[in-house]
C-alpha cells in the first residue's frame, strides 16, 4: 500500500474480510507497504484500511506471519507488539504433515544494484541516514523509488533464479517452496514437490493456498 489505487486497497480489505472465518493462518510474503519504515512512535499512515482489518483477522483468531520484502523491510516491533503477528525474512513450517519454506525471495537478486541497495537499507548506517531525512521527504523518495521498481517490469532472469532455487530447496527435504517479489503467479509441480509464487496484488489479485496438504494458485474476483 502507498502507490497502490484506493481500489486496489479496498479489493484487498474485501479478500481479507472473506478468510476472517476460512483461515488458520495468513503468510504475509512482504511489500505489502511501500517502503514501511518505523520510528521509535511514528509509523506510515497510508495503507490503515489493510493494517486495521489485518489486527480484525487477529482478533478472529487468525494466526498471521509477516516476512519482510525489498519494500517493507524495517520491521522495529509494532507489529509484535501492538498487532500480535509474527515477523521475520525466512520461514520454515511444517502445515498439514508438508514441510514448507517461505521467502520474499528478493535475497535471490544477487547481482550488485540490489545487493547494494539491501546492505544500504538494511544497515544501521542505512537507518541513521534515513531518519534524518524529514518525513514528507522520506515518504516522497519512498514513491520514487517504488515507482522505478516497478517501472522494470518482468524480470525473466530473477524468474527462472526463483526456479532454480526452488528446485534446490525440494531436493533438500521441503515439499513446498513459496516466494513473492517477482509478482508473477506460478505454480510449478517438481517430482519431489511444488514451487509457488503468490504474484501480487496489483495486477493479479493471486494468492496461494495450503489445504489438506494441497497447493492451489487462486485469484481473488471480489
Amino acid at each position: 500500500m502507498g502507490l497502490a489505487p484506493v481500489g486496489t486497497e479496498r479489493r484487498l480489505v474485501a479478500f481479507l474480510e472473506t478468510i476472517r472465518c476460512k483461515a488458520d493462518s495468513l503468510f504475509i510474503l512482504g511489500d505489502l507497504f511501500d517502503f514501511w519504515f518505523e520510528y521509535g512512535r511514528t509509523i506510515p499512515r497510508y495503507g490503515s484500511r489493510v493494517l486495521a482489518e489485518i489486527y480484525r483477522l487477529k482478533e478472529f483468531g487468525v494466526r498471521i506471519v509477516y516476512l519482510s520484502g525489498n519494500h517493507d523491510f524495517r520491521f522495529q516491533g509494532f507489529f509484535r507488539s501492538e498487532v500480535g503477528i509474527r515477523t521475520g525474512h525466512i520461514v520454515e513450517e511444517t502445515i498439514d504433515e508438508q514441510r514448507i519454506w517461505m521467502s520474499h525471495g528478493d535475497e535471490l537478486d544477487q547481482r550488485l544494484v540490489s545487493v547494494l541497495f539491501r546492505r544500504l537499507m538494511r544497515s544501521r548506517a542505512g537507518e541513521i541516514a534515513h531518519s534524518m531525512v524529514p518525513s514528507g521527504l522520506r515518504a516522497e523518495l519512498a514513491v520514487w523509488a517504488a515507482t522505478i521498481s516497478r517501472a522494470r517490469g518482468q524480470d525473466e532472469y530473477l524468474c527462472q533464479e526463483m526456479v532454480r532455487f526452488a528446485a534446490g530447496k525440494l531436493g533438500k527435504g521441503f515439499d513446498i517452496v513459496v516466494m513473492g517479489h517477482v509478482h508473477l503467479p506460478v505454480l510449478q509441480e517438481f517430482e519431489n514437490g511444488v514451487y509457488l509464487n503468490t504474484g501480487d496484488w496489483l495486477t493479479h489479485f493471486s494468492y496461494g493456498v495450503i489445504r489438506n496438504g494441497a497447493v492451489s494458485l487462486e485469484y481473488f474476483r471480489g
